[in-house]
């Protein structure tokens, strides 16, 4: 019997801690996030003692542990509280370190300050300083030598974790792989269920006992209307208001197809609304029945799993059809058939069930110390539970599409195989590996669908916040003027960042779900945060963030001086909008250079390394990037100049247009045919440019007239004149002017020059002195000519005589011009 027991216990210990893991990784990030804020809000020296002092502190501490690891008789759990103790000690050396250094820094640099000390056949130096660079180079020796023996408490704590790691892994493998009681064999069958009926009877006759005490028999006689009573009110009341808030809330009737947004949110308010009602009740019943000590310790060590179990069945249960919505297909958030969903959200129903049940057993076996056959028994029963129902869930029929097509068949087929191995474990007595590859494979694949709600929930999330409707996407808009291609790229860029942060949790959830411990998470964590070295650069993801965060906020800040200056400042002012818009690049360029600063000094970037490696671009860039330097200082020279600016009508070759924007790399030309043209900034510097706004908007207009031969030419200047000093856009001074251009060859031209304010209304002013002078032309009887042409045709006789043939003409007479002449003439 006590062997029994021992055995009991060492599978009960071993199910325990398989199943403690999945629960550590919640613990070490909640140390992790107390050791983040400790070590960036507490920046005090390093600590309470020297550090010397600390580390000798410390070399005790790991030989403890060293001497308690060659005992060899530590169990698992205090295996774990050394790992635990070391990976805190690890994250403590390297706090204290991290605060030292920059005090071994501070003494180099004291020591440099002093200079070199004089060399042979100089001068020696004042006494009191000698005495102070001895001062200073010992206290900096011990400073690193303190330094080297904390490194080197690390690499101890180090090592003897890996120590840890094997033996916790050598003994896990040895539970895991031992062979217990077979399922096969009959005698465990007797055994297992003699001791669930000798339990059943224990249990009625404890009932039994209790129902004929006589506290328990008073407490019923006054709580025995009462209780049903309150029970039956608060389904009569609970049943309807659940019915209301799914229809208020839940399934309503539409128009169109629901977003995915509004699937989504209708899932998590169904599926609060399914598992609160129920849970409350439950929770109402147990403490109705332990509040008043009706029951006694026994039955209460019953109905307690009982009741937590029954809660988290409800509420896996109602969110599954919540996300499934069998029977509602418009309001699924998977593309699966009606028949499909209907089947899942059975299977996992089913398993639910199956996985409440065996907790509750599992604690029961615990706590009243059940035997291994039992216990074997009911991993082996539950195992087959749950690869029946994996196997049901993996059947082609449940995955197929639309077109026929099944999905994701590999991975089925994997699975499979996986599922198959389950019983097939148990059989010869390995319940321990049957049982770990149940729970962990239908934990994964739990885990895998909450990876994938939460993913699509951070999706929805970054949507609505980034939306019109929202007010951090009403402030993108209106204040900040973020174009609706800089709102996706936003959106891309947070939902990139969403994802990757509920992957990597996921990742971290499947590394404890596999047996990864807490504390060697915590540690990883913390060298990825706070530092890890490649060579001999140290790189630190806090520094990194906190960089980018700086630089983020800095270009805001930027953004918002420049919408400022923009709106509300320059316009107030009479500087020229082009020098405002060169105002705003410069403050633009400004914010971006401190923010970059920024960015490098925040993330711990060594200068003298930057420096390097400036060094090695400017060979680049004097090789393959110097037409890009090229723009760029063209485009600061075209900023501080101004030959050009933002508005300007310029002519660049065969282009002409209005400057749009100057940017870092190219200007932007708008043509008269809503064009854009990029012109590289080198161009507008190195060729000659046609600037027809540089001085002010005043332009020149110049409307060709002609006139037939015969025409006054004097009325005709005056006829001009009077139309074009009488537009009201043609400008006073200077004054319009009439030209007698020039004799052409089929009429006598003139040229009317006008001066308008605006070169914008040139075109528009020319359209309307043509008309007039039409219009004036027409009253004052001044004709203009038509185009004449004299044409010559050389025909010879032949063919001029054929031609008047087909004419119907007479031929020609031999005397007449052109008349063919005889040979003998």
């Amino acid at each position: 019997m006590l062997g029994a027991q021992h055995g009991t216990c060492k599978l009960t210990v071993t199910m325990t801690r398989i199943r403690s893991n999945k629960f550590r990784l919640v613990f070490s990030l909640f140390l992790l996030m107390a050791a983040v804020f400790a070590s960036a809000s507490a920046q005090e020296p390093a600590g309470e003692k020297p550090l010397a002092s600390q580390v000798k502190d410390w070399q005790a501490l790991l030989d403890r542990y060293e001497k308690t690891l060659a005992k060899g008789e530590v169990d698992d759990d205090r295996l774990v509280e050394i790992r635990a103790e070391l990976a805190s000690l690890r994250l403590e050396v390297r706090s204290a370190a991290d605060l030292a250094r920059p005090l071994v820094q501070s003494a180099r640099d004291e020591l440099a300050a002093l200079g070199p000390p004089p060399g042979e056949g100089e001068p020696p130096e004042a006494a009191g300083i000698a005495a102070k660079r001895k001062a200073i180079a010992e206290r900096l020796a011990n400073m690193e030598g303190s330094l080297k023996e904390a490194d080197l408490v690390i690499t101890r704590a180090e090592g003897m974790t890996q120590r840890l790691q094997a033996l916790r892994r050598t003994r896990f493998t040895e539970r895991v792989l031992s062979r217990g009681p077979s399922p096969l064999s009959p005698a465990v069958w007797r055994k297992g269920i003699q001791e669930m009926a000798e339990g059943a009877a224990s249990l009625r006759q404890d009932f039994a006992a209790w129902l004929t005490g006589e506290g328990a028999a008073a407490q019923l006689g006054q709580m025995r209307w009462r209780l049903p009573l309150a029970v039956l009110t608060a389904v009569v009341i609970a049943w309807p208001l659940r019915l209301w808030f799914v229809r208020r809330f839940g399934y309503v009737e539409l128009t169109a197809e629901p977003s995915y947004g509004q699937r989504l949110r209708t899932a998590l308010v169904t599926g609060v609304i399914r598992t609160l009602i129920p849970s409350v009740a439950v929770l109402a019943l147990y403490l109705g029945f332990t509040a008043g000590d009706l029951v006694s310790d026994r039955v209460q060590r019953i109905i307690e799993p009982l009741a937590a179990m029954l809660v988290t069945f409800f509420f896996v249960v109602a969110f599954c059809r919540a996300a499934l919505a069998p029977g509602e297909p418009l309001w699924r958030l998977v593309a699966l058939g009606d028949p499909g969903a209907k089947v899942i959200a059975r299977i996992v129903t089913a398993m639910t069930a199956v996985f409440a049940i065996d907790a509750v057993v599992n604690v029961w076996g615990e706590r009243f110390e059940w035997s291994v056959e039992l216990m074997a028994l009911h991993n082996f029963v539950t195992g087959l539970s749950i690869a029946l129902l994996l196997l049901v869930l993996l059947r082609r029929r449940i995955w197929e599409s639309e077109l026929g097509t099944a999905r994701w068949p590999g991975l089925r087929y994997a699975l499979t195989l996986l599922v198959y191995a389950i019983p097939i474990a148990a059989l010869p007595g390995y319940v321990v590996l049957s049982r770990l590859l149940a729970i962990q494979l239908v934990l994964s694949i739990g885990l895998y669908v909450l990876v994938t709600v939460l993913t699509k929930i951070g999706d929805e999330f970054v949507n609505h916040t980034l939306s019109e409707h929202a007010i951090v996407g009403r402030h993108l808009r209106s204040n900040l003027e973020v174009s609706p291609e800089g709102i996706d790229a936003l959106n891309l860029w947070l939902t990139g960042l969403v994802r990757l942060g509920i992957g990597l949790a996921g990742i971290l959830a499947l590394l404890v779900l596999w047996g990864a411990g807490g504390s060697d998470l915590s540690s990883w964590l913390y060298e990825a945060v706070f530092g890890f070295k490649i060579g001999n650069i140290t790189v630190s993801l806090a520094d990194l963030a906190f960089g980018l965060l700086l630089f983020g906020g800095t270009l805001i800040l930027t953004r918002f001086v420049q919408r400022t200056l923009e709106h509300r400042i320059l316009p107030r002012t009479r500087i020229d909008p082009g020098v405002q818009h060169s105002i705003r690049t410069a403050v633009g360029y400004l914010g971006f250079t401190l923010a970059l600063i920024t960015l490098v000094s925040a993330a711990g970037f060594d200068l003298s390394q930057l420096a390097i490696i400036a060094g090695a671009l400017s060979v680049g860039i004097g090789l393959g990037l110097q037409n890009v330097v090229n723009n760029f200082v063209s485009g600061l020279i075209l900023l501080a100049e101004r030959p050009v600016k933002v508005g300007d009508w310029i002519v660049v070759g065969e282009i002409q247009g209005y400057v749009k924007k100057i940017s870092v790399r190219a200007t932007e030309v708008l043509t008269f045919d809503s064009a854009s043209v990029f012109i590289p900034n080198s161009e507008l510097i190195a060729h000659p440019v046609t600037n027809r706004t540089y001085a002010d908007k005043v332009g020149r207009i110049v409307v060709p007239v002609s006139f037939t031969y015969g025409t006054d030419a004097r009325k005709v200047c005056e006829t001009l004149m009077r139309v074009a000093a009488a537009h009201p856009k043609v400008l006073r001074q200077p004054g319009p002017s009439v030209f007698f251009k020039e004799f052409g060859s089929s009429s006598m031209n003139f040229e009317v020059v006008a001066f308008v304010a605006d070169v914008d209304t040139m075109k528009s002013v020319t359209s309307e002195l043509c008309i007039e002078i039409d219009a004036a032309c027409r009253r004052e009887g001044l004709s203009m000519p038509y185009p004449q042409r004299d044409v010559h045709l050389d025909f010879d006789p032949e063919q001029l005589s054929w031609l008047l043939a087909r004419l119907g003409a007479p031929p020609l007479s031999p005397d007449a011009p052109g008349a063919p002449r005889s040979n003998g003439a």
